[in-house]
């Protein structure tokens, strides 16, 4: 009843039509609940495997499959980007400091948030979806000609979309596959998580929860390929899903395990990894990831030691629930 009240506490101010799949998993035991607001009431619904776009949540996956290829000896993670692009970088260093996979990993490349090119008028541009016409061709075109470092890199963590989608293209410059392909023989398969993908066909759109605006308007969805931010948000995942993939982010000890390894630490209480955050009070080690997108927001938070996990997804859009971090709130409330 508790839990149940947390929710309602910030349900109620979601639009009709908002859903909420949850799952509370303690010591192996998976509790799931969904629920829809309509004709502004709360009811309880089956969506545990109903599809959300995960937002940023897919950085932590892109940080496992960095982990997976250091893991299997196939690339240092203290690798030059410079290395690896087939184009000459505007800035790859400063201070004397080569950017690497681990700085693009931990947000430490001193890259800004997003290229300052992302609104202008070579590009159609919609609020809701605003890298979905942003290419590799014109994220080569920033990198070449227009790319700044904000700090020296290892130095400062920032949070950087930008970073997350570059090292997400270049692990395919790495293995020599899509990104797709290496989501799903890195995590996917081996996890059984079968309504996770980037890339649609009837039966994943079937799936799809419909994205909503802040007003609670539905939004369009869509696929996204060729698309140079895939690897900081491009993901879709259902709750189900996403315990299977906390269960072997808890109990793995191989490459899993590797990218939650500590590569920064940011203060007293928070520390860096590979796409992942930790959170460290009395004793105790929490990970973390969030996301948002213009139809949807969602987190995931497990404790190794305590064996315990919470997924959170909505469609509740991102300039409705990051007014007042209405869903990093929920989770942590349900943690």
């Amino acid at each position: 009843s508790s839990q149940a009240e947390i929710v309602y506490k910030y349900a109620q101010h979601f639009p009709n039509g908002t859903q909420l799949s949850i799952c509370i998993l303690t010591e192996g035991i998976e509790k799931y609940a969904g629920i829809e607001r309509r004709n502004d009431s709360l009811v309880y619904i089956d969506n545990s495997d109903s599809v959300f776009e995960i937002g940023s949540i897919t950085k932590s996956f892109t940080g496992i499959m960095l982990a997976k290829l250091v893991y299997d000896g196939k690339v240092n993670p203290n690798e030059p980007i410079k290395n690896i692009l087939p184009i000459s970088l505007k800035q790859s260093s400063l201070n004397g400091v080569e950017i690497t996979l681990l700085h693009l990993a931990n947000h430490t490349s001193g890259l800004p948030f997003e290229p300052g090119d992302v609104k202008d008028d070579t590009t159609a541009y919609d609020r809701y979806d605003p890298y979905h016409n942003y290419t590799i061709k014109k994220l080569y075109n920033y990198l070449s000609n227009k790319m700044f470092l904000l700090s020296t890199p290892g130095q400062i963590r920032k949070y950087s979309n930008l970073s997350l989608g570059l090292l997400g293209h270049l692990l395919t410059l790495i293995s020599g596959k899509s990104y797709e392909q290496l989501l799903f023989e890195t995590i996917c398969n081996p996890l059984g998580m079968q309504n996770t993908f980037l890339t649609f066909n009837d039966e994943r759109k079937h799936l799809m929860v419909r994205g909503r605006d802040e007003t609670g308007a539905p939004i369009n969805c869509d696929e996204i390929q060729n698309n140079a931010f895939i690897g900081a948000s491009g993901i879709k995942s259902s709750a189900k899903d996403l315990v299977k993939y906390l269960k072997a982010n808890i109990n793995d000890t191989t490459y899993f395990y590797l990218a939650q390894k500590t590569t920064k630490v940011t203060n007293s209480h928070f520390t860096g990894s590979l796409g992942w955050e930790t959170y460290s009070e009395n004793g105790k080690h929490h990970v973390g990831a969030f996301g948002a997108t213009g139809g949807y927001t969602s987190g995931i938070i497990f404790e190794r030691n305590e064996h315990v996990g919470i997924v959170v997804l909505t469609n509740v859009s991102a300039y409705l629930a990051y007014k007042v971090s209405y869903i990093d709130n929920l989770c942590k409330e349900l943690y």
